[in-house]
């Protein structure tokens, strides 16, 4: 199990490894873990719609393995916690 310091770093690390420069925009635990939402800097702070990312789904840190999973971005993210979970349930 991890802690949630963990979990922010490993989000953090992953959007280091970007092209462009990401920020955190939204946190939130749920049962899995933590999910965390994201966003281009530069759309966050001029506010430039061509700056602006689109398909970028939430990243959950897996509060029992540490894992990095990139969700999607189609489905709801309720649905996409919820399939997560029921996968993990099948293993």
């Amino acid at each position: 199990m991890i802690t949630y310091e963990s979990a922010l770093e490993r989000a953090n690390a992953y959007l280091k490894d970007s092209d462009i420069p990401l920020q955190l925009t939204h946190e939130e635990e749920c049962s899995a873990g933590w999910f965390f939402c994201y966003q281009s800097k530069e759309y966050l702070e001029i506010g430039s719609f061509s700056a602006q990312l689109a398909g970028n789904g939430p990243l959950l840190i897996d509060k029992e393995t540490g894992e990095l999973h990139v969700l999607g971005a189609v489905k709801p993210l309720e649905e996409c916690l919820d399939q997560y979970v029921m996968s993990k349930l099948k293993r």
